[in-house]
């Protein structure tokens, strides 16, 4: 009897392990679907040998989903393949006049060419304060101790629609749906700190806003003191063209300070009012106003005073797909499509065209993946994938994304991964969407491309991506 229990474990064992990818995939996929906390959802899986370009499993490859920010794989991919790995942004700073005695009978300029980096307090190179003195010692160098006219602007590099028509309203009043502009500045967002107040139902205090707004904007702080415990809370409401922001939330009578990101009006002006700010404060005073460009300005002698370069487009694309950094995916759009957004989306699917991917059935209207109007298959993502491994620039590419237990928004999935093997992808979260897109390298020497995208369930995100980690691991054991 022993013996027939251990042959019937032994043949059990063997069955389970003989099982082929593709078997294990789907029994998985099978439980997903039945599963009551997704049961109405809908999931695309697509997963390719990128050695052989073969389909190793397709479950609903070839249908349309929302990719929420998976939007920036096609995107970083094909601004690799068209700009090249070393493009960098460039912001002018200008002079025009004469120059007598330290006095700069002109005016000064700022003139944008969409680098989203620019004020980033994310790199020393980029920080506001960084920026702000080297045009101030770039000033100095020229024999510029004052201003006697204007501070001009031209945010003209972009077009002047900084939001996709697409977008919610509750996401562009935060900074993740910040906009774009031709002068974009500290990520096109302020940081406003909040205290509690000193019993409940009473407004915050705001303690501090960075960087420091024109005089002319307002914070409407609608923000409320809730009782202890309460979980923090804070949301912006407003649009690009509006300088006033609602401030909306809770904040508990226990909580320390609080933070929060807000998307910030006007950012060119907001970077022409803080380097004014800052000259003032070195002794070098403009006696006109900020003022933005007129065409007739174009007829004057500029003197370049100093050019700024932004981090390589490689150094970008690192941000846009390790952090999901919205602002950095929607200038490199805008710069694929020459400033415009309709253009972008054609430029786009140029640029998949190239790849040999139909995109009849895909639908492109932002780079960041930030509307719900975007779609696209699970194959065509895998596709893109495919063609980037046999593409010059995958090491870069690859390294770009984040890694499973590691890093960026992967670092709290797959921590303990086989030896040997890997996982490195770009992920998507949005409202009822929730996917995955990158490499499986096995331990054997397997490479897949893959993606994996969920819509259209009600359950919290975190469940799902619970149970979608168990297909990932799949990839890799």
């Amino acid at each position: 009897m022993k013996n027939i229990v251990g042959l019937i474990f032994l043949i059990a064992f063997l069955n389970g392990f003989s099982q082929t990818l593709s078997e294990k995939l789907m029994k998985e996929i099978q439980k997903f679907s039945s599963d009551k906390d997704v049961a109405a959802a809908t999931i695309g899986v697509c997963v390719k040998d990128v050695k052989t370009n073969q389909i190793v499993f397709d479950y609903n490859g070839t249908k349309n989903f929302v990719p929420a920010s998976l939007q920036k794989i096609p995107l970083t991919a094909i601004a690799l393949q068209k700009l090249g790995s070393n493009y960098q942004f460039k912001t002018y700073l200008l002079s025009s006049g004469n120059i007598t005695n330290g006095v700069l009978n002109g005016n000064v300029y700022i003139i944008g060419g969409g680098d989203p980096t620019l004020g980033s307090t994310r790199f020393t190179k980029t920080h506001p304060n960084t920026i702000l003195k080297q045009w101030y010692l770039a000033l100095k160098e020229k024999g510029i101790e004052s201003i006697k006219g204007n501070l001009y602007i031209d945010p003209s590099f972009f077009d002047s629609h900084p939001l996709n028509d697409t977008w919610m309203w509750g996401d562009i009043g935060n900074y993740y749906g910040a906009g774009i502009s031709g002068i974009n500045w500290h990520e096109n967002m302020f940081q406003i700190t909040v205290n509690p107040a000193d019993s409940i139902n009473k407004q915050g205090i705001i303690s501090n806003i960075y960087p420091s707004l024109p005089k002319n904007y307002s914070i409407n702080n609608n923000i409320i003191t809730a009782q202890k415990g309460t979980t923090n809370y804070i949301m912006g409401y407003g649009d690009f063209y509006n300088s006033r922001r609602d401030i909306e939330g809770y904040i508990a009578l226990n909580a320390s300070a609080v933070s929060a990101k807000i998307a910030m009006p006007f950012p060119e002006y907001v970077c022409a009012y803080n380097f004014k700010e800052y000259l003032a404060n070195q002794g070098v005073n403009i006696e006109g106003t900020i003022n933005y460009i007129d065409i007739d300005t174009f007829n004057l002698q500029f003197d370049t005073v100093y050019i700024h370069y932004s981090f390589s487009l490689s150094s970008i694309i690192n941000q846009i797909n390790k952090t999901s950094n919205n602002i950095y995916a929607e200038s490199v759009f805008k710069l694929l499509g020459n400033g415009s957004y309709i253009r972008a989306s054609s430029e786009i699917k140029a640029g998949l065209k190239r790849m040999g991917i139909p995109t009849e059935t895909i639908n492109i209207v932002d780079g960041s993946g930030l509307s719900s109007s975007n779609l696209i298959s699970p194959l065509a993502v895998c596709d893109v994938l495919a063609y980037v491994y046999s593409s010059s620039f995958y090491q870069q590419y690859l390294l770009s994304l984040s890694e499973a237990g590691v890093s960026g928004t992967l670092r709290n999935i797959i921590k303990n991964k086989p030896k040997g093997s890997n996982i490195y992808a770009k992920s998507g979260t949005m409202s009822g969407v929730r996917a995955y897109a990158g490499y499986a390298i096995n331990a054997n020497g397997t490479t897949y491309c893959f993606t994996i995208i969920t819509n259209n369930f009600t359950c919290k995100s975190m469940i799902v991506r619970d149970k979608l980690e168990k297909i990932l691991f799949l990839l890799i054991e």
